[in-house]
């Protein structure tokens, strides 16, 4: 079921991301099966599941490109204009689905990692638990709001 899930967000997300790009999602299942197993243990419609994990897509990619940000000349602002381009389709996601809290939740995460990053300490981790943790907080408020 994970693996159909990472296809179907990598399908999805290309569909988004608008063709002049040329970007290509090219993360390896296992970047990404860590969070789709996160989000197979939350009771969400599959198709939220998708596009969260769409959007963790994207930002992986864009830390991915960051922070391989070396040497010079084409490939040097390919690398940084995806990584931008990327930073803001996820913003972009996040309002055009309604994901408003996960946005607010997110942003001081990922700009935290990128903090790290430019320090030479990356702590790739540290998305995943912020997903991890606004799941819990979702759950946790949709459990409370059907209890009153």
């Amino acid at each position: 079921m994970n693996i159909k899930l990472v296809h179907d967000a990598i399908h999805l997300l290309q569909g988004e991301i608008s063709p002049e790009t040329g970007i290509i999602l090219d993360l390896k299942d296992e970047d990404v099966l860590p969070m789709a197993d996160l989000l197979l243990r939350y009771d969400l419609p599959t198709d939220r599941q998708s596009r969260l994990l769409s959007i963790y897509i994207a930002i992986k990619l864009a830390l991915l490109r960051h922070r391989s940000c070396e040497g010079s000349g084409e490939n040097l602002t390919r690398k940084v204009l995806d990584g931008d381009y990327l930073y803001s389709f996820y913003i972009e996601l996040c309002l055009h689905w309604e994901e408003y809290e996960l946005l607010s939740h997110l942003a001081p995460v990922i700009k935290q990692m990128q903090i790290k990053i430019i320090e030479g300490n990356p702590e790739d981790e540290r998305l995943l638990k912020g997903w991890e943790l606004f799941l819990q907080l979702e759950n946790n408020r949709r459990r409370t709001s059907q209890a009153i």
